[in-house]
């Protein structure tokens, strides 16, 4: 994995988590049409009535419903956990894992899940907790914990597929907002450490070199728009030549491996070929009356069975999106580039001129 130019505080065990002084995480409603998307159901009953056995009764619960009630908690936290990750990694192809590792703390944190718990409204089957005692946040994310334990043992393996994209649709708007606080939280500590020591900054602040030609800034990089990218951005591969950064190993494997397979229509960014983030980048542009996006290739200088491409794409005269490796076609470089970019556009919402 290529190192990026992103300098992120370490936290100790100890100190709170690095979205702590964050407003919740709580999207609006009208995110997009269809959204958010119906809860699944269940086929068998009494997985059901387990899975919402009330956390707060009058009267004291069967310790057999307990104990299997929280299996399934046990199961849908581990899920959940497996969920975030795949959309983590499938959809913010240009973050490390250590900032990967960071934004799903985040998203698997209790008030997150007792919001999901709430937005797909699953507190309407907690009917028999008295309403003077109402289930705490804990409570509610204990409930969504078991509901997506519950129904992938309600529909076994080969449901994962259908729960899969379900989930990928409800967590989107949660990972664009988070992404963006993670962007401005490490934005906030790279100003900080340029306030330091100059010799504990140069410690803690990527290397600079030659900038290139094209200003474009990574997702909570301290690199603005206006300014130039350094070289550091690739781990030491000036970026003013991609050539800089092919070496053995790095041609960027199919999109179609991560991409999402089989029938649904629960999740709009589901299901995707290599062409449809070039598409849905067009699509994005065209809606928001935006320039038509232009794409610079670039090969590696080879033939045969052994070039790659490396590509880059600008709206309006701007470099939005670059391929975050070499891919074995000028159509995947297209589509890592477009990815790029319209994590970088819908996570600005800017419209340019």
């Amino acid at each position: 994995m290529l190192a990026g130019s992103r300098s992120s505080p370490q936290t100790r065990a100890s100190s709170p988590p690095w979205f702590a002084n964050y407003p919740e995480i709580d999207p609006q409603d009208n995110y997009s049409k269809g959204w958010p998307p119906q809860m699944l159901q269940f086929a068998d009953e009494e997985i059901q009535r387990l899975v919402f056995l009330p956390k707060v009764s009058r009267r004291a619960l069967d310790p057999v419903d307990v104990r299997l009630n929280l299996r399934a908690a046990f199961l849908g936290e581990g899920l959940l956990t497996s969920l975030v990750t795949d959309f983590l990694y499938t959809e913010f192809i240009e973050y490390e894992a250590h900032d990967l590792t960071s934004m799903r703390q985040a998203l698997l944190a209790t008030a997150v899940l007792s919001n999901l718990c709430q937005r797909v409204n699953l507190t309407a089957f907690l009917r028999n907790s008295p309403p003077e005692r109402r289930p705490d946040d804990y409570a509610l994310a204990q409930t969504f914990q078991s509901y997506i334990g519950g129904i992938y043992h309600d529909r076994g393996a080969d449901g994962y597929q259908e729960l899969r994209d379900w989930f990928y649709a409800l967590i989107a708007p949660y990972a664009m907002i988070c992404k963006n606080n993670y962007d401005q939280y490490v934005d906030a500590f790279q100003s900080a450490s340029r306030d330091l020591d100059p010799r504990l900054a140069a410690l803690r602040s990527p290397p600079s070199s030659t900038a290139s030609s094209s200003a474009f800034g990574y997702p909570g990089s301290s690199t603005s728009r206006s300014s130039k990218m350094t070289s550091g951005s690739y781990g030491g591969y000036a970026l003013d030549n991609p050539a800089h950064i092919a070496r053995p190993g790095t041609a960027a494997p199919s999109l179609g491996r991560y991409a999402t397979s089989g029938p649904s229509g629960l999740a709009p960014h589901a299901h995707r070929g290599v062409g449809d983030y070039i598409k849905e980048l067009k699509e994005y542009c065209e809606k928001y009356h935006l320039p038509t996006p232009i794409y610079t290739d670039q090969d590696n200088g080879k033939n045969g069975d052994h070039i790659r491409w490396f590509s880059t794409v600008a709206i309006g005269g701007e470099v939005w999106g670059r391929s975050t490796d070499w891919a074995p076609t000028k159509k995947e470089a297209k589509a890592m580039a477009s990815k790029v970019a319209l994590n970088q556009l819908r996570g600005s919402r800017r419209q340019i001129g």
